[in-house]
């Protein structure tokens, strides 16, 4: 009996990253170890569910993982990372009066990183150092000054 071929999946994943800044440092995260890429920094984000926007997404994710509440304020960069999700990287408003607050079951530490700090980190996600190199050299338009 022949079986008709397996049609491979033509839609990518799609997700959202936050570029959230305080006091010329840059919010990261370090991975829970119940998630994919267990233990590693990046910036906090996940996944767009159907029907939602990016903004929407990068809202929602931010409280789930974080308890804070942003507000998107420009997509600044796109990427796809090698297990083949669309990023959508998005430059966000955060209150001083907020703090975040590692949601355990994702988020197993939170930081405020110097560029140097991130830069000198080994335990990067993979997406991360693209975005940075792609911003060191212009190509990416941040109003914010990161030291």
């Amino acid at each position: 009996m022949d079986c008709p071929p397996v049609k491979p999946s033509t839609r990518r994943k799609r997700g959202v990253v936050a570029v959230i800044f305080r006091d010329a440092k840059l919010l990261v995260i370090r991975r829970a170890l119940r998630v994919t890429a267990p233990g590693k920094l990046c910036l906090p984000g996940g996944g767009i569910e159907k029907g939602e926007t990016e903004e929407q997404a990068l809202v929602r994710e931010m409280d789930e993982e974080l308890a804070i509440d942003v507000t998107p304020m420009q997509l600044c960069y796109r990427s796809v990372t090698s297990w083949g999700t669309n990023l959508a990287w998005w430059h966000a408003d955060l209150s001083d009066a907020q703090f975040p607050t590692a949601n355990p079951a994702e988020v197993a530490d939170v930081f405020w990183m110097s560029r140097d700090e991130v830069r000198h980190a080994s335990d990067l996600l993979p997406s991360l150092p693209p975005f940075l190199i792609a911003w060191e050299r212009g190509e990416i338009g941040l109003d914010c000054d990161w030291c």
